[in-house]
């Protein structure tokens, strides 16, 4: 049975303009707009620019949930999880990108 998620209560805040050296060094790296979110440790970094659209989510007290995985998907990136593809680097960060943009990058 599919767990069905209800996001009313459980909303990340923007802290973009909180946290200006995070923008910084995330508009680096991608250009385009960078968006900061946070809920109870754990930030998304959201970068998009004219060829991709990337969401990176932490968490500092441990482990990043699947809810805030789907939250980003939904929510930030306004994909559907079939549109998306999700990796995990091995200091526990999860990086979502759209499936396009992995073709386009692949080609």
């Amino acid at each position: 049975m599919a767990v069905v998620y209800n996001f009313s209560n459980k909303t990340f805040r923007d802290i973009t303009n909180e946290r200006v050296d995070v923008v910084k060094i995330a508009s680096g790296f991608m250009g385009g707009a960078v968006k900061v979110y946070e809920r109870k440790g754990t930030v998304i970094i959201h970068s998009e620019n004219k060829m991709s659209s990337h969401a990176s989510i932490s968490n500092e007290n441990g482990q990043v949930k699947e809810w805030e995985i789907r939250y980003a998907i939904k929510h930030i990136l306004k994909r559907d999880i079939t549109d998306v593809n999700i990796r995990v680097s091995e200091t526990g960060v999860v990086h979502i990108r759209n499936k396009e943009e992995v073709k386009t990058l692949t080609n």
